[in-house]
């Protein structure tokens, strides 16, 4: 099966995945993601004439506060029935400027500088290594002069540094703290996490390597909670 097929595939699958889980995603508390998109809109403040793009925005737990700081926000996940989700709370909410569309990061065809800002939140731990790397250099495209990207993500590597140790060992602490269903969390997270099934997060400082690779500068990032961290990277004026 070719390169493409492949990816086709695990696409197909990520819909079917995604869509299952959409209303169980969207009821869910969770204090550390609800973290990290609080920084992050609260990072990019008010951008009045900025078109920003999120990628992955689910039912929008980020589009949705991100709407009331830019002048349009255009909302991209690639389950239909999180679209979905999105659309039936914008309109209950009034809300007009926040554009859902069904699509992946992977075939997002977006024209050179047609936004001023790519955003995206515990999304691109999704992304095959390579991936990551075609979307950073992706960004960087879309993006006008002075534009930014701004995303927050699952952020460590495969242990080899004592930073990952201490990040995959708080977050196992946190998880046995909360009885069975952490417990089974760990065992179900790593099986992921070790065979890179869906779990594939890489480091910060891989981040930031891909990000100065694409031609980013003003690299700058905040670590949230123990797994998490917010990443910003400026396309040069």
């Amino acid at each position: 099966m070719s390169k493409s097929a492949v990816q086709q595939v695990g696409l197909a699958m990520q819909r079917v995945v995604w869509s299952r889980r959409a209303s169980s995603w969207d009821e869910m508390s969770n204090p550390g993601l609800e973290r990290v998109i609080s920084e992050l809109v609260e990072y990019v403040g008010d951008r009045p004439e900025a078109i920003a793009i999120d990628l992955g925005c689910g039912s929008g737990q980020l589009s949705i506060p991100l709407a009331a700081h830019v002048k349009e926000v255009v909302a991209v996940d690639i389950a239909p029935r999180m679209v979905e989700l999105l659309d039936d709370k914008l309109k209950r909410a009034g809300i007009s400027n926040v554009k859902p569309s069904v699509g992946s990061v992977q075939e997002l065809g977006l024209g050179d500088g047609a936004v001023q800002l790519v955003v995206s939140n515990y999304v691109l731990h999704h992304l095959s290594d390579r991936e990551k790397a075609e979307f950073v250099k992706d960004a960087f495209r879309w993006l006008s002069p002075g534009g930014e990207l701004v995303f927050g993500d699952m952020m460590f590597g495969r242990g080899g540094t004592a930073e990952d140790r201490k990040v995959i060992a708080d977050k196992v602490k946190v998880l046995l703290g909360k009885g069975v269903g952490g417990w089974w969390r760990i065992a179900k997270n790593g099986v992921r996490y070790l065979f890179r099934i869906q779990e594939k997060p890489i480091s910060l400082a891989a981040w930031v390597g891909l990000l100065k690779e694409a031609g980013f500068e003003e690299i700058t990032s905040k670590r949230i909670v123990a797994e998490a961290a917010i990443v910003c990277a400026r396309k040069p004026a």
